[in-house]
């Protein structure tokens, strides 16, 4: 028996077939232009199915090799150039943002004098969210700003905390601009740019293709983004005015291909089953269990006594999601080039349910 036969041994209730009608009904029944979904057990990737077009009306097919954006799942690529880092001795969890940036300290608020590493991980450390630039506009920094992101983390610390504390620990307010604090304290112990730390980690060490941006900033016969508006599919073009804030990119702003993102999706699935890679076992389970509900970049709980970690990314054009059930050995990715509540989370959410259900045969979870 070959690997694949074997795989598909180990789960029976998904196959190709399956997963090729579950995909072609969402999109159908989403409007959404492209879909991909990759399964996998720790020892392989044995199922993988991408359907749709390029850009909304187009001829040209999506393919596992074509970039899509996967949004704030970005954020475990942070987590894991953290770990690294800590691994190397460099920095820990526990640094505190001022130790790094000694010289900032005199014009910030007190109030975030003891925010480390880990609480801008954890969105802990009371900065704001970021997550709505029509509720928080972005601070317009113009060409005599050499570096917009250090401009904008100096403003956001002069800021009051947009969170209560409880025993002296700000309460948990998810925040893009966190993570480009969290971004800053790599670069300044890595000696990197996040850019470059990113192609590092994922292109040299990893061998996997990554871009920052929209995939058609590439080229543009990339995957275009797609949003759903008034029950129609509207295209973004390379040449469209709306992109990601660089002030936040660090929170979310890389594409990769399906199969690049699989691998790299397999590769904590290893390291949650107790393999040590490209980091340690250990800091994999620090990163998707080391604190309940929202760990470091990620998300996890328990389904149906099943312990799982997941995470979805969007910037509204495209959507992202993973999901690692560690003690089953098993994961899956779904992404999409549409991105909007009423047409790729929905589809995600239906593509999510009808996989869990078959392989686990969760047929009974009505709710479901």
């Amino acid at each position: 028996m070959n690997q694949l036969q074997n795989a598909h041994s180990q789960d029976a209730r998904l196959s190709k077939s399956y997963l090729a009608e579950i995909v072609s009904k969402a999109r159908a029944k989403y409007k959404v232009p492209a879909i991909a979904v990759t399964v996998m057990n720790a020892e392989m990737i044995y199922l993988q199915e991408v359907q749709g077009a390029r850009v909304d009306g187009k001829p040209a097919q999506a393919t596992l090799d074509d970039y899509f954006h996967i949004g704030s799942c970005s954020k475990s690529v942070l987590a894991v150039m953290a770990a690294k880092l800590i691994e190397q001795n460099k920095i820990t969890w526990r640094t505190k943002f001022f130790d790094v940036f000694p010289e900032l300290r005199a014009n910030a608020n007190g109030d975030y004098s003891n925010v480390t590493l880990e609480d801008l991980f954890l969105c802990k450390a009371g900065i704001k969210a970021y997550t709505n630039a029509d509720v928080e506009p972005f601070p317009d920094y113009g060409p005599s700003v050499s570096d917009e992101r250090l401009e904008f983390i100096k403003y956001l610390i002069m800021q009051a905390p947009s969170s209560e504390k409880k025993d002296s620990k700000f309460q948990h307010l998810y925040s893009n601009a966190s993570y480009t604090m969290a971004s800053a304290m790599l670069e300044r112990a890595s000696g990197l740019k996040y850019e470059d730390l990113a192609s590092r980690t994922l292109t040299e060490d990893l061998g996997m293709a990554v871009h920052i941006g929209w995939p058609n900033s590439v080229a543009a016969d990339q995957p275009w983004g797609h949003a759903i508006v008034k029950g129609e599919v509207e295209t973004y073009p390379p040449d469209h005015g709306y992109k990601l804030p660089n002030l936040i990119a660090p929170a979310g702003d890389l594409s990769m291909t399906p199969r690049g993102f699989a691998n790299y999706m397999q590769l904590h699935l290893r390291g949650l089953r107790g393999n040590d890679n490209y980091i340690s076992s250990g800091a994999y389970q620090n990163i998707h269990f080391g604190h309940d509900g929202f760990s470091l970049g990620m998300a996890n709980g328990v389904l149906g006594g099943k312990r799982f970690s997941g995470f979805d990314g969007s910037a509204g054009t495209f959507f992202c999601r993973f999901i690692i059930v560690p003690e089953s050995n098993f994961a899956f990715t779904i992404m999409t080039n549409e991105g909007t509540a009423s047409g790729a989370v929905k589809a995600v959410d239906w593509l999510t349910m009808w996989i869990a259900k078959k392989h686990f045969k969760w047929w009974w979870k009505f709710w479901l």
